[in-house]
């Protein structure tokens, strides 16, 4: 079940004309790139060649009118036989070229935190220092609850892709961060709001407070709440997502002008003008904070993603067409890509191979 809300502030029809013009200025790109340009010239002389040059005297003006009237028909019907053809060639083409889902970083994998001017990498087996005293940091976790700050400073924690992490704010709310995320926010909160930014995923469990909301924003939406456990997944390039799991939480989309009060089991989620909100089995956004990938009907190209993120692996589909795939999924984090592939391989559509640090999905039939 699902409900969706649309920005009402534009005009739906302007819209669509507006992405059915992009569409057909990059497809006229395309076919030019493709197919040589006509010779216009050329081509109406051929024409006037195919045109007899002597009418019989029979013939009044109004029947050599009708003949080049219904020359033209045909000409015209041919040329949009022509045009239709090729789009659906073209349409064929971009179904089944390969698509580059995810890139690996080919740097060490860390996580790390920015203080001021300084970077520590917080991965390493022991504990680290931070500059304010009080503040309690290790390879699993950063607690801050215990940080001496006359005034606030910035803090910034950045998962690279395989590590997760766990920060205890100030107020002693808890951050699990998933794999490529990155957490902003203050050693203190001082103000009428708790405000922190992120980018990437993070299970939030707020410490109640009614007379200072927590705040996670985002690059899309902001979410507010007094005290709860909910689930914000916003990656860039990807559609945002945010999940309760108790409680209530208003999450306010500033580019829609709308603010959206969720229940819990409910999921809302961003996609160009249009929010969805679903009720939704909670544990496949969760389950990962407990080393789980967990999907229940989602697409392939989501679930490619993640894993490629958790893995650090380069993931290609041979063809565009297998990205709409919806999945059920489930994998242990903990185990090998190797095992991952296996699981892949198991249904009957996808065949799953790898060379290097570079997996391939393709068709079955084709494999």
């Amino acid at each position: 079940m699902s409900r969706t809300s649309e920005n009402t502030d534009q005009p739906q029809d302007s819209a669509f004309l507006s992405d059915t013009l992009l569409a057909f200025e990059c497809r006229q790109a395309m076919l030019r790139k493709t197919f040589e340009e006509p010779d216009i010239d050329q081509q109406w002389a051929n024409l006037q060649r195919s045109v007899p040059k002597s009418i019989p005297a029979a013939t009044d003006q109004r029947l050599q009118k009708k003949r080049y009237f219904l020359l033209g028909i045909a000409a015209g019907v041919a040329a949009v036989a022509l045009i239709l053809l090729v789009v659906r060639l073209y349409d064929n083409y971009l179904d089944n070229r390969p698509v580059t889902v995810f890139l690996a970083q080919h740097t060490e994998t860390a996580v790390t935190m920015q203080a001021g001017e300084q970077e520590h990498v917080l991965s390493a087996q022991k504990e680290i220092s931070d500059p304010l005293p009080g503040v309690k940091i290790d390879s699993r976790k950063a607690d801050f609850t215990q940080a001496k700050a006359l005034h606030p400073e910035t803090r910034t924690i950045q998962t690279s892709y395989g590590k997760d992490y766990l920060v205890v704010l100030n107020d002693g709310t808890q951050v699990i961060m998933n794999a490529g995320s990155k957490l902003t926010f203050p050693t203190k909160f001082e103000g009428t709001e708790r405000i922190v930014s992120l980018e990437g995923e993070a299970y939030f469990k707020v410490v109640k407070n009614p007379e200072r909301p927590f705040v996670v924003r985002t690059e899309k939406l902001s979410t507010r709440v007094y005290g709860t456990e909910f689930n914000v997944k916003a990656y860039k390039g990807s559609d945002p997502h945010v999940t309760l799991i108790e409680g209530v939480v208003v999450v306010d989309v500033p580019n829609l002008k709308k603010n959206i009060r969720l229940l819990p089991s409910e999921d809302v989620s961003v996609k160009n003008k249009t929010l969805e909100i679903r009720d939704i089995d909670p544990q496949y956004y969760i389950q990962w904070k407990d080393g789980f990938l967990y999907y229940d009907n989602v697409p392939l190209g989501e679930v490619l993603s993640d894993i490629g993120r958790w893995y650090n692996v380069d993931i290609e589909i041979e063809k565009s067409s297998l990205m709409s795939y919806r999945m059920h999924f489930v994998v242990n984090r903990n185990a090998g890509i190797q095992e991952v592939m296996e699981n892949l391989n198991e249904f009957k559509f996808l065949h799953a191979s790898k060379s290097g640090n570079k997996i391939s999905i393709d068709d079955k039939k084709n494999s």
